[in-house]
């Protein structure tokens, strides 16, 4: 039995037919969520006020990490799904992986808002916890109620590690940064242990932009990365200790990079 010829062109109106779909579906709502590079903030110069004296002199930035992501209600069309593969800076994943079933705007908006509270209060805590426990004789000389953080237009708890490093930075120990660009993102419980976070490719794009020359990562997202970090030098930490002395010390920052 001679098997059907598949046929090597498709007729004109077959092949305008097929067209018309695809320049309909570029431009269909769909059910995804885009995820890339958003803005760095200096938390040494901009994100945070701390009321009183106690605040020291710093130089350099420290550079807490975000990414963009649609809400929740938006659907962007099939053409801006397109370019987001294409541009191979973010990353395309269903609306279901991203926000919970029937999750809406208001609401995402206010889980975020009430996780960067959240992780505020914690850096400060870890913060605090870590200076009693270098400096057993000082007293400490600020209050949780001075330190009013101002970031604006993001949300969630991935700025912890950060917010603890500044407070180390501004109020103890501001050698830490001495002079260089530092990216930092990780979630931090009060006792300083750090976690992990999403968007770990684009946050290092991010931090490669704003002229990072290392980034200070939750260890755990290390298995995560999929961009080359040519000229970011990587130190992941699993705690509050680690970034601390990783920042400080060649040595210990040597030890503390994602094993290839």
């Amino acid at each position: 039995m001679t098997p059907h010829p598949i046929p090597r062109y498709l007729s004109k109106p077959s092949f305008y037919f097929l067209i018309t779909i695809l320049l309909f579906a570029l431009f269909l709502p769909a059910p995804f969520a885009i995820i890339s590079p958003g803005p760095v903030t200096n938390l040494l110069s901009k994100g945070m006020k701390i009321s009183g004296d106690s605040e020291r002199q710093t130089s350099g930035k420290l550079l807490s990490l975000s990414v963009f992501v649609n809400n929740p209600d938006s659907r962007p069309p099939g053409i801006l799904v397109l370019r987001a593969w294409l541009r191979g800076d973010s990353v395309v994943l269903p609306n279901e992986i991203v926000y919970a079933e029937g999750e809406t705007t208001k609401v995402a908006a206010a889980r975020g808002k009430k996780d960067m509270e959240s992780s505020e209060q914690l850096a400060a805590i870890a913060a605090a916890n870590f200076l009693k426990q270098a400096h057993p004789d000082e007293p400490l000389n600020w209050k949780l109620s001075d330190i009013n953080f101002v970031m604006k237009n993001v949300g969630g708890p991935s700025a912890g590690l950060a917010f603890a490093l500044s407070l180390i930075t501004k109020l103890s120990n501001p050698e830490l940064i001495a002079g260089r660009t530092i990216a930092v993102t990780g979630t931090i419980t009060e006792s300083g242990l750090v976690g992990g976070i999403g968007g770990i490719d684009q946050k290092l794009l991010s931090a490669r932009s704003a002229g990072a020359t290392i980034a200070v990562i939750p260890q755990v997202n290390c298995q995560d990365i999929t961009v080359k970090t040519d000229g970011l030098k990587i130190i992941a930490v699993k705690n509050l200790n680690e970034a601390f002395h990783g920042l400080l010390s060649p040595t210990i920052a040597k030890s503390l990079r994602c094993s290839s």
